[in-house]
C-alpha cells in the first residue's frame, strides 16, 4: 500500500507516532473499500483495537483526520464518507 498523502500533512506531525501507526494500518485495511458495508467491521474493529492498546484520539484528532481525508474528494464521496462515520459512530456507541 503506498502512504496516504494525508500522512505528510504538517498538522498530523503532532499527533503521537502510535496513533499514526494505528491509522495507517486502518487506511491501509480500508484501501479499495469503498461501501459502508465493507468498512463498517473494520472501523469497529480498529476502535477496538485502539482501546485495547490504551489508544484514543481527542476530538480535535479525529476531526483534523477526518476533514484532511475528506480533501480533495467529490461531494458524493464526502457525503459517503460522513454516512460512513456517523453509522460507525452509531454502532460503537451501541456496544459501549
Amino acid at each position: 500500500m503506498n502512504t496516504p498523502e494525508w500522512f505528510y500533512d504538517e498538522r498530523v506531525q503532532k499527533i503521537a507516532p502510535e496513533k499514526l501507526q494505528l491509522l495507517m494500518s486502518l487506511a491501509s485495511q480500508l484501501d479499495g473499500k469503498s461501501s459502508q458495508k465493507e468498512m463498517l467491521p473494520i472501523l469497529l474493529g480498529a476502535a477496538a483495537s485502539a482501546s485495547r492498546r490504551g489508544l484514543s484520539f481527542t476530538k480535535d484528532e479525529f476531526d483534523l483526520i477526518f476533514r484532511i481525508m475528506k480533501e480533495g474528494k467529490s461531494a458524493e464521496e464526502q457525503a459517503q464518507m460522513d454516512r460512513t462515520l456517523e453509522k460507525a459512530q452509531q454502532l460503537f456507541q451501541q456496544k459501549r
